[in-house]
């Protein structure tokens, strides 16, 4: 009987480290820069726990008992799980100019006409800031007709808020929800609109860490001004008359596009 405990316990103890893998895992699935964070911080624990789960796979191979099946089990699943993100999770959480230029060559009639349905949809004078996650909304920042500043509310503050919002930017629910339909279509997280500068329409395409890729799409030529702006800011990199690229960084991360990769993509591709 003290046997078999012990037996017991040193099966349950050699499936800790799959737990923790599974753990990391997931963590990435969720949010890539929030599992490379708690991973990197924790590595004292996930370093050991990822070798130990390699051995504990290797030796489960024997199939003597049921601790060693379920270590192989679990640690079949570990990397069934590894395989499908980076298969089907990882390449949605990248981006570069190229990867940009290809989605934009794509979806740009659909952007061009979100642009219009919010020139319409807007109330005059008000703008507003929308960011989805999915279905679920994550960010409404509005401005009526006479503010000079944003009411700025997040997730579950702006989810509560959100009708009170609506009003004060003149959306339906209609409205809202062929904003957030529109964006999901094209494979877009978020806008930002004001009808001060009706032109032009900033849509939000992709997060990736703490950054974030943008399409500045305008519905005239860009100016002499705005040709040059979008040359010299390494932010921005100008695909054609009518659209640019921004990538802005968050607390931590690059700022910015880098020199060489703003260069080498303008290089391969003239805006104009």
């Amino acid at each position: 009987m003290k046997e078999q405990t012990q037996t017991t316990i040193f099966g349950i103890l050699k499936l800790i480290p799959f737990a923790i893998v599974t753990a990391i895992i997931v963590l990435f699935w969720v949010d890539d820069f929030v599992g490379f964070l708690i991973a990197f911080i924790f590595s004292w624990v996930t370093l050991p726990a990822i070798g130990f789960s390699i051995a504990f796979f290797i030796m489960g191979l024997r199939w003597r008992d049921i601790w060693q099946r379920l270590a192989v089990i679990w640690g079949g699943l570990n990397v069934l799980l590894v395989i499908v993100y980076v298969l089907a999770v990882a390449p949605d959480r990248q981006c570069n100019p190229d990867i940009m230029a290809k989605h934009y060559e794509k979806h740009h009639a659909e952007m061009e006409e979100l642009h219009r349905y919010l020139q319409n949809a807007v109330a005059d004078s008000c703008a507003v800031t929308l960011e989805f996650k999915g279905n679920r909304l994550e960010m409404f920042h509005v401005a009526g007709e006479g503010d000079d500043h944003y009411s700025n509310l997040w997730n579950e503050e702006a989810r509560e808020k959100k009708d009170s919002l609506m009003c004060v930017v003149g959306l339906t629910q209609e409205e809202y929800d062929g904003i957030r339909q529109r964006l999901k279509k094209m494979g877009c997280i978020g806008i930002e609109y004001s009808q001060t500068t009706p032109d032009l329409v900033k849509i939000w395409f992709r997060r990736v860490g703490m950054g974030r890729y943008d399409y500045i799409i305008n519905s005239r030529s860009m100016t002499d001004e705005e040709k040059s702006t979008a040359m010299e800011n390494l932010d921005l990199i100008p695909y054609n008359d009518h659209c640019t690229f921004q990538y802005g960084g968050g607390a931590i991360g690059p700022q910015t596009f880098s020199q060489e990769e703003k260069e080498d993509f303008l290089k391969r591709h003239k805006p104009w």
